[in-house]
């Protein structure tokens, strides 16, 4: 899910970066000096396409960007500074651990610079002085602290795919992010209903369908659970649902999975069929079984990939029927 940039912004406060005083508005506003006036879309380079405009006619800005069919526009006080540099975060898809990215120019041209710092920082131990000091002596800044572990806690914390501030600004009192990227992770947003909540936003938590049969069907991607629900309907049974879980979902995120389609009275027994690439068989399992007992009904399970060995050793000690191969499982669940 991207946020706004004023929703990103406020993530950035809650985790302790330094944004302007602004206001959002959807039409004219009391405003006296300089602003920056931003259109307020889910795409990148507004700067090029004429959606940012610092100006002292606050007003006239915001009523040209109307005409462009803008609805919403931030407001906010223009930030004198000396420099402009990029901070980032991410998940470190070779690592697993979360990465931040520095380069010492920032602004529109980011995309385009070689001048890159990388440093991945391992959740066990989290930001460490040394890494905060890595990072000021490479952009020769100071009071980068609550920049990295507040760009590091929105991955860690709040599932963040991608945290940026781009440009953060270098002024004589510190540090102001003047921009926000953020994108949430949509298979963990299950975990935030309370943020999406406070944002305004709404959320089908996921690909969940409630059809009219009595066999819960889950599986990891849409291919593989329609597949499921095709093999149930052909060996003469009824799908309850469609759920899939996700692409890398984690133990948490299979129990919610499991009880949400176990929650359904008419379900009578559930199919899981999970092929585990990023999807750990061992995370699937850890899931099913926290699930298994709130949901009290017979799950059948075909789990096959990373770790699956053990993954069934995990299901089967707990006297969960597991299979190498979908046929199978569907073929016991419907006798």
């Amino acid at each position: 899910m991207k946020l706004y940039e004023f929703e990103g912004k406020y993530l950035f406060s809650r985790v302790g970066i330094k944004v302007p005083k602004g206001v959002l508005t959807t039409g004219h506003v009391d405003w006296k000096g300089t602003a920056v006036v931003k259109a307020q879309v889910l795409e990148g380079s507004r700067g090029k396409r004429g959606l940012v405009k610092v100006t002292d006619d606050v007003n006239s800005a915001i009523d040209e960007l109307k005409k462009e069919g803008i609805e919403k526009v931030l407001v906010e006080e223009f930030v004198p500074h000396d420099r402009e540099i990029y901070v980032s975060a991410l998940m470190d898809r070779d690592t697993g651990e979360p990465m931040v990215i520095a380069s010492r120019h920032g602004g529109i041209d980011v995309e385009s610079s070689k001048d890159l710092y990388k440093r991945v920082i391992p959740m066990e131990r989290g930001v460490m002085p040394y890494d905060v000091i890595a990072f000021e002596k490479y952009l020769e800044v100071k009071g980068l602290d609550a920049v990295i572990k507040g760009l590091y806690s929105l991955v860690v914390d709040y599932d963040a795919e991608l945290a940026e501030i781009n440009p953060l600004a270098v002024t004589s009192s510190g540090l102001v992010a003047l921009d926000s990227k953020v994108i949430l992770d949509d298979n963990a947003l299950y975990k935030h209903e309370d943020l999406l909540k406070e944002l305004g936003r709404s959320y089908s938590p996921d690909s969940y369908v409630e059809l009219e049969g009595d066999v819960g069907i889950i599986g990891n991607g849409a291919g593989l659970t329609m597949a499921t629900m095709d093999l149930v309907k052909l060996l003469g049974g009824n799908p309850a649902d469609f759920m899939d879980v996700g692409g890398g979902a984690d133990a948490e995120r299979v129990r919610y999975c499991v009880e949400k389609v176990g929650s359904n009275p008419r379900v009578k027994k559930i199919i899981i069929n999970i092929y585990g690439g990023i999807t750990r068989c061992d995370d699937v399992a850890r899931g099913i079984v926290e699930a298994y007992s709130k949901v009290n009904k017979p799950i059948f399970v075909r789990l096959v990939g990373t770790n699956e060995e053990e993954g069934w050793k995990i299901l089967q000690g707990h006297g969960i029927k597991v299979y190498n191969n979908a046929l199978d499982a569907v073929r016991d669940a419907l006798r």
